[in-house]
């Protein structure tokens, strides 16, 4: 399936057009397919493999929503985004929470293994040259970090002050 972009007629848009465009990659790369087809957890399956209830919680997660009800109130009722991630339906939380529940030692080390083979081939740190420290650089706010800049200022990013002057 091609992905296109533009107005559409259809009866529904989605409000989650980055998602659909992550998850039309990753399906394309075939990045999900290690936790898609996650084999460790053993319980029953009627509509959606245990892989697939995992790949659902972790779209709770990169959708920014604090609990995994919101699956069910914001991702679920959204067709075009499931239909971006390769999927007829979302499964429900409440069958997502019970995968989650049976998660043991093992199934947890399995998992482990699955995240750090992902960020291994994706991440410049398996590069990095270990004599030298990690410099990770977070900035919270919107507005350019520089003396320079417009409305830059030092300090806390909650506090209030002055901008600084060269």
């Amino acid at each position: 399936m091609k992905p296109e972009f533009g107005l559409t007629k259809k009866d529904f848009n989605t409000s989650f057009a980055p998602l659909c465009v992550l998850g039309q990659a990753l399906w394309e790369r075939g990045e999900l397919d290690p936790l898609r087809n996650f084999s460790l957890i053993s319980m029953k399956t009627q509509d959606h493999t245990p892989g697939e209830k995992l790949l659902d919680g972790f779209l709770v997660i990169l959708a920014g929503y604090p609990s995994l009800y919101m699956l069910n109130t914001k991702l679920r009722p959204d067709p075009m985004l499931a239909e971006a991630w390769h999927r007829g339906q979302f499964a429900d939380q409440s069958m997502v929470s019970r995968t989650l529940d049976v998660i043991t030692g093992d199934v947890l080390l399995g998992l482990r293994t699955v995240s750090r083979d992902f960020w291994r081939s994706h991440s410049q740190l398996a590069s990095h040259d270990w004599r030298k420290r990690v410099v990770l650089d977070l900035d919270l706010t919107p507005l350019r970090a520089s003396k320079r800049s417009e409305d830059s200022t030092k300090g806390y990013v909650g506090k209030k002050t002055k901008p600084v002057v060269s």
